[in-house]
């Protein structure tokens, strides 16, 4: 198993590695709440919930009140930040606060069971699945045969593919919410997922780009100059473009004239469950 916490400032710490050892935790047990109306189901719902990891600290005296205080250091943050951290296990996350701390048998300076309480207000297990699409000018030199790079730092092996219609995939049970970013230079961006318009009537220039944020509901705009701009009320409007995309077959067309990259958030109830 792997897991690791990742704090809302982006430090980590390793809950499976020396000095720091797993015991046990609750992370793949999960509970709907029904939804009833004159004694019939007509619903269910998830809200907020609360799981609790166990580990111990085992070390030596010289290092033990040094992986304490990193411990407290990582996982104190997300609080007084008032911004949640990420739980992973085996390659998904829940977003969440640390809200609660127990220590047990610690006297001894070498040793102690730690118990966190781990609180999320969205109960669910969240694997990023990303898919790129490229202007037909901008994404390939021709000359060099090289990819030109966007204003944003992307981790991603970008490699080339149709232009104007891409098929995609989502291997998943139910539709996602998802991250989109549109590059420019574009006028009136418009992008078609299986038929549904997502348009939002601005002008980027080749240094700016914008996020639509179907979690959130906010669209916006990143200038040149380094300044934010809403365009929540630029968006194509005769239906959501905020709805929920996949699963299945996604078949995504545009004019080809501007590069944009989407992130769907495939959430799961628990983690997904791997060989040891």
């Amino acid at each position: 198993m792997i897991c690791y916490y990742r704090n809302s400032n982006g430090a980590e710490i390793n809950l499976m590695k020396y000095p720091y050892r797993l015991i046990t935790a609750d992370f793949f047990d999960y509970e709907w709440e029904e939804q009833t109306y004159n004694g019939k189901i007509y619903g269910f719902s998830r809200k907020q919930f609360e799981k609790n990891i166990r580990l111990d600290v085992f070390c030596k005296a010289s290092e033990f009140p040094s992986a304490m205080n990193t411990l407290e250091s990582i996982i104190s943050v997300d609080i007084l930040n008032d911004t949640p951290g990420k739980l992973y296990v085996n390659g998904e996350y829940l977003s969440c606060f640390i809200k609660g701390v127990k220590k047990e048998e610690w006297e001894a300076g070498i040793y102690t069971v730690v118990t966190l309480s781990v609180l999320s207000d969205h109960p669910h297990w969240i694997n990023e699945l990303s898919q790129h699409f490229y202007a037909k000018d901008s994404s390939l030199n021709e000359e060099t045969g090289e990819f030109l790079e966007y204003p944003v730092d992307y981790s991603f092996d970008y490699t080339f593919t149709d232009i104007g219609s891409q098929n995609w995939y989502i291997d998943h049970v139910s539709s996602c919410p998802f991250l989109l970013t549109i590059y420019g230079p574009v006028t009136n961006p418009r992008i078609l997922v299986n038929g549904r318009v997502i348009e939002v009537y601005t002008t980027l220039e080749g240094n700016e780009y914008l996020i639509l944020d179907s979690r959130n509901h906010t669209i916006i705009k990143y200038l040149s100059n380094g300044t934010t701009q809403s365009l929540y009320n630029n968006r194509y409007m005769e239906q959501s473009v905020f709805n929920r995309i996949g699963p299945g077959a996604v078949l995504v067309s545009w004019p080809g004239t501007f590069g944009f990259d989407i992130v769907a958030y495939i959430e799961r109830n628990e983690p997904k469950w791997v060989n040891r």
